[in-house]
């Protein structure tokens, strides 16, 4: 029997209902399971060679909160798979990787036994004073701008994860329109890129905020990141098409400007900066990034 240690990021007032219903759908695949709320109970942190896999119910910021510990381990210690139950609201990291939050739990639970580890890249992003690492993305202008913004709105009137997803579009196409461009330089693979942005993203997965694809194509076991800037003279063009996202229109892609870079080195002065869903204050310029691969496995169906 493989063992399961169950990794829960509960909503309010749902944590003993759904506790007991995903154990029970775990047993009754014939996993063990050892329950953890990590809101509540720092101890599975020591707990996680005990277990054959690890398993996340919640979302993208939950994933990095068990993430944060496991890149603290050790090189040596066993590199332990992780399989996510989605339960957040947008989950761009699960569909990157081809997990179907519109899925019952139990038949991702199901999945599971026939699942293979896929490898996973993590970017690491430094300077002369830190270093720190991050899954999904990276980046500078409008999307920590967003972050803050959608901390101040009043969301209690939203019923539904696509309610709020929707209100998270309207939100960016309002700041598109005001915000302030951004001066950037950066450097990849000898070529020097530079102007004036109001998004600056190095993406390891595909899409960002409010399931917004910023890059289609993006994998994440490929060795290199996918870098997407908007420039300022697009502002227009891009609020336009956010617009389409928000009357729901089939999305027909916009123009980003686009390239590949295992490694590259960025000055931005943007007042706003992220590292996956944290709000951060940029950090001293320049600042290198750079893929280490294969530090993560997650669970994917073959079919997904």
């Amino acid at each position: 029997m493989k063992q399961a240690i169950l990794l829960h990021n509960p909503g309010a007032g749902d944590e003993d209902h759904v506790k007991s219903d995903l154990i029970q759908a775990i047993e009754q695949e014939g996993f063990g399971c050892v329950y953890f709320s990590i809101k509540k109970d720092d101890s599975w942190k020591t707990q996680l060679d005990q277990a054959d896999f690890i398993i996340v119910a919640g979302g993208d910021g939950t994933v990095r909160t068990v993430v944060k510990q496991l890149v603290k381990r050790n090189a040596l210690d066993k590199k332990i798979p992780i399989a996510i139950l989605p339960m957040g609201t947008a989950n761009n990291l699960s569909k990157t990787l081809g997990i179907d939050n519109e899925e019952a739990r139990e038949t991702h639970i199901k999945n599971w036994k026939t699942s293979r580890p896929k490898r996973f890249d993590l970017g690491v992003i430094k300077n002369a004073d830190t270093t720190d690492f991050f899954m999904e993305s990276a980046g500078y202008g409008l999307f920590p701008n967003l972050i803050q913004a959608m901390d101040a709105e009043d969301k209690s009137g939203l019923e539904t994860a696509k309610d709020e997803l929707k209100f998270a579009l309207t939100v960016l196409q309002r700041l598109v329109l005001t915000a302030e461009a951004a001066d950037f330089w950066l450097q990849a693979d000898g070529q020097v890129y530079q102007g004036k942005c109001l998004l600056l993203e190095v993406m390891n997965i595909r899409s960002i905020g409010p399931n917004l694809i910023l890059s289609n194509e993006a994998e994440t076991d490929d060795g290199v990141f996918n870098v997407v800037y908007v420039a300022e003279e697009q502002r227009e063009a891009f609020a336009a098409y956010v617009g389409r996202l928000i009357d729901g229109e089939n999305d027909p892609g916009f123009a980003y400007n686009t390239f590949h870079a295992a490694a590259l080195t960025i000055d931005c002065d943007s007042k706003y900066m992220h590292l996956d869903d944290e709000l951060i204050l940029p950090l001293k310029n320049p600042l290198v990034l750079e893929v280490r691969e294969n530090v993560l496995a997650f669970l994917v169906n073959d079919a997904g």
